[in-house]
């Protein structure tokens, strides 16, 4: 019974943690795409942008979705090994 839950633990961390890190690489591509165009303002006008800010978001966004499709493999591996354990 313990490896049931184990193994359903695992399904569904593995199916939330993808899910996230598809969101969050969405996000990251959004917050790039917006810090390419205020580079490209910021040339031709003075906009009183904060470039070191949308930098901060494209690299909080990027790390998040590294992260969270790290999570959703190893808990993908996990759920492999506990169906191989379970009679």
């Amino acid at each position: 019974m313990a490896i049931k839950d184990l193994q359903n633990l695992m399904w569904n961390g593995a199916l939330l943690s993808g899910g996230l890190s598809v969101v969050a690489r969405v996000h990251a591509w959004r917050a790039w795409r917006r810090f390419k165009s205020a580079l490209v303002d910021a040339q031709t006008r003075d906009t009183g942008e904060r470039l070191y800010q949308r930098d901060w978001d494209v690299r909080y966004w990027h790390g998040i979705g590294l992260w969270t499709a790290g999570l959703s493999i190893l808990c993908s591996i996990l759920w492999l090994f506990s169906r191989l354990l379970s009679p």
